[in-house]
């Protein structure tokens, strides 16, 4: 279609595009300057033959293919300056088919001249395209500018979140490394007394089981004695001659004498009850083993120093307490003078805490720690 257009518009003398084009009384349609010198020597049509005057005044106009011509050649200069990139048809308005010449602040657009003066802009802000391409090209470069420091500030955070993110890291090693240590302390103290205690049940099995196997020996002495003389009575009582009855009952006079001093122990004996016990430790093991642990743990001293202040003329010989419930806040004063020394806020501490006063003792000063109640 475009070929077919450009040579329609296309003069038959020079093969261009018309330029100040004109027409003959044939119809057919030359440039003016093409057809002035074909005249000059002969006086027909170039392209049909036909005769034509030599007055100028047959050279009429027409003035719709002269527009056409002057919009072909002027998308021809696009096409010469742009080649064969397609972009060369963004510079014609696909309206009006005219050269983009303006951009239309209000709308943010391309336009031409004919759209300039249409309705559809009617009250809209133009500017010429280099002057609007300059002032955009100016914003457009403060907003790199913004958009830089913005990345700058961005890729700042980013790598402190990073960091960040490799103290939580190496902070949760050390804590895992310190929960470690600590559990293994608190085993080490549980496997001690675990074994400890069961040395002491051990002991105390061995004395009980002791002294109920010297008990259990006397009942088994004093059973074997009554089995065996009850054995030979009964051995005796067999005899069914009167003469032999008495011979072997008085025999070594054993069995007599056996008889005579007899006597029931089956009272006098007793039996050792089990005694084994652990005390509290039977039933309470876990509540006294927590009370023990106790005693050993080491809490966290808070790092506050009377020796660091420049406030105090000379220290304290008492310390006043004062804890606000409301404002979950411990504070301590001079109680001389109630001179403020240190405040403990809940904000400050993640779990709860001890308190616990050290008391350095000297040679020169023997002065005991002195709490006031108000």
């Amino acid at each position: 279609m475009a070929s077919t257009l450009y040579e329609d518009l296309s003069c038959s003398i020079c093969l261009t595009i018309f330029t100040d084009l004109v027409i003959l009384i044939c119809g057919h349609s030359f440039c003016r300057e093409c057809i002035t010198l074909s005249m000059s020597s002969q006086h027909q049509c170039p392209q049909c033959r036909a005769a034509v005057p030599t007055e100028g005044k047959n050279l009429l106009t027409n003035h719709i293919l002269k527009s056409l011509s002057e919009k072909a050649k002027e998308a021809e200069k696009l096409k010469k300056e742009y080649g064969n990139d397609k972009r060369g048809t963004f510079w014609l308005c696909p309206e009006h088919e005219e050269k983009l010449k303006l951009f239309c602040i209000t709308e943010q657009r391309l336009t031409c001249v004919i759209c300039r003066d249409g309705e559809k802009h009617e009250g809209h802000k133009f500017k010429p395209i280099k002057e609007a391409a300059a002032s955009l090209r100016q914003e457009l470069e403060t907003f790199v500018q913004l958009a830089s420091d913005d990345i700058h500030v961005i890729e700042s955070q980013a790598n402190t979140q990073r960091e960040e993110i490799t103290k939580t890291k190496e902070k949760s090693q050390q804590l895992e490394t310190q929960i470690c240590k600590q559990f293994e302390e608190m085993h080490q103290f549980l496997r001690k007394r675990e074994d400890e205690i069961k040395n002491e049940l051990k002991h105390k099995e061995e004395d009980d089981v002791a002294k109920m196997s010297g008990s259990l020996n006397v009942i088994e002495t004093a059973l074997s004695e009554s089995r065996e003389l009850r054995g030979k009575v009964t051995s005796v009582l067999k005899i069914e001659d009167s003469g032999r009855f008495l011979k072997s009952l008085t025999e070594g006079n054993n069995i007599v004498a056996a008889k005579s001093s007899f006597r029931p122990r089956g009272n006098d004996l007793q039996v050792v009850n089990d005694s084994l016990s652990l005390g509290p430790y039977e039933s309470h093991l876990q509540f006294f083993m927590w009370k023990e642990m106790l005693q050993v743990i080491q809490p966290r001293a808070e790092l506050l120093s009377l020796r660091n202040s420049l406030t105090f003329a000379a220290r304290p010989r008492k310390i006043g307490i004062y804890l606000n419930c409301s404002s979950k806040e411990l504070s301590f004063y001079d109680a001389d003078n109630m001179t403020h020394i240190h405040t403990v806020s809940s904000s400050d501490m993640s779990m709860p805490v001890s308190a616990y006063f050290n008391v350095d003792y000297n040679d020169q000063v023997h002065t005991p720690l002195t709490v006031c109640w108000y």
